[in-house]
């Protein structure tokens, strides 16, 4: 399956930044060689425009450019391309951050982020219509799509979507996403994509949200680490800075270094807490020791169920009442539910804490200040794309 180079990829997703002032349907004359000269612009029907997250945008139905189409050409003739663009936001508080944010189904018939899902409802039928001549006649043709950060949670919903509808293959790529779905979600489109390269910086926030019970997809699979920095650095989610995705997205997918996502059980002591720091490898594993408390309570299912028919706030309070009542079950459970809360407090900054009790009050205030200590990195890192 000839995928595009990470080079192009990258570029592939920075083209619809270009256009976000652009009108509907207006020709893309931009983009950058490495994706030009493997794809029209000028053929396929034009900007395509969506409604952003914003409040703003969502009372009014103000759209703005948010994807361009390519046809394939030389090599890639028969191929389609499709770069979505991440979010300018106007403030520092928009859907991909709202913490009361609810579910929706996905074209695969699965559960994803409301927000998400929303967005990219706005641009489907466009996309249906620049999609369906370019498509009706190639079926072997593989559809690319790329986005980075929003970008690129709307590209793997473009992904889905493209499989579902026209059946063509596809190839999925994208730069600091976020979290896109639940456990379904990701099990479901890791199956049907037919390539995905999920690539991240080592400290980029952006791919830390939203948290669990929301997955990265390929599901027990790797991402492309195309930096191996460590903590939290709000910049590296840049596209163009240094070390921006732009930069760092080199070489062949081959020869790039790749990092294991597959869930561990992880089972932490208090007395070792302050081991733990504010990074996306302390995300990871604390999202592991929550997932192995739950399983070894035997309340995983249970739990996650209920996330399908509430939001992101309410969700964590039903889960707060569930562990208080785990700390009942057993010592041993007791001294998990210590050790995850311990090491939680100081990923979040608040080390002078020491844990006198474990009730769903408190349980529910640690899981607060360390949701507000990641989407805090986040909107700050979005905030910068403007």
């Amino acid at each position: 399956m000839k995928t595009i180079t990470p080079r192009a990829a990258v570029w592939l997703a920075r083209a619809p930044y270009e256009v976000q002032g652009v009108k509907a349907g207006q020709s893309f004359t931009g983009g950058q060689r490495f994706i030009t000269e493997h794809f029209d612009f000028n053929q396929t029907g034009g900007v395509v425009h969506a409604v952003s997250g914003s409040i703003l945008s969502t009372l009014f139905n103000r759209t703005t450019g948010f994807a361009v189409v390519g046809k394939g050409k030389g090599r890639f003739s028969g191929d389609v391309a499709i770069g979505i663009r991440g979010t300018n936001m106007t403030s520092g508080r928009d859907w991909f951050s709202n913490l009361n944010a609810g579910i929706a189904v996905a074209d695969n018939q699965s559960r994803v982020h409301a927000g998400f899902q929303k967005v990219f409802h706005s641009m489907q039928p466009a996309l249906e219509r620049q999609l369906a001549p370019l498509l009706r006649n190639s079926s072997n043709g593989l559809v690319h799509c790329a986005g980075h950060s929003l970008g690129g949670a709307l590209a793997h919903l473009a992904a889905v979507w493209v499989k579902q509808h026209f059946g063509n293959r596809v190839a999925l790529y994208t730069f600091g996403a976020p979290r896109v779905g639940l456990n379904d979600f990701a099990l479901k489109s890791s199956g049907s994509i037919d390539k995905i390269y999920r690539c991240v910086h080592g400290d980029d926030p952006v791919p830390m949200v939203p948290v669990w019970p929301f997955f990265h997809a390929p599901l027990n699979g790797s991402s492309v680490l195309l930096t191996s920095a460590t903590g939290i650095n709000p910049f590296s989610h840049s596209m163009m800075a240094t070390p921006g995705y732009v930069t760092t997205a080199r070489g062949q997918w081959e020869d790039l270094q790749r990092r294991g996502d597959t869930i561990k059980a992880v089972r932490l002591s208090y007395d070792r807490r302050f081991e733990c720091h504010f990074s996306n490898h302390w995300q990871e594993k604390l999202m592991h020791a929550l997932i192995t408390l739950l399983k070894d309570a035997g309340v995983l299912a249970g739990v996650t169920l209920q996330m399908a028919t509430s939001g992101i706030m309410t969700f964590y309070d039903h889960l707060a009442a569930t562990i208080e009542k785990v700390v009942l079950m057993s010592p041993q459970l007791e001294a998990q539910v210590l050790g995850l809360l311990g090491h939680m407090l100081v990923f979040a900054g608040k080390l002078a804490v020491t844990i006198t009790e474990l009730s769903a009050r408190f349980i529910r205030w640690v899981f607060q200040v360390t949701l507000e200590a990641m989407y805090s990195k986040a909107r700050r890192a979005v905030d910068m794309l403007n």
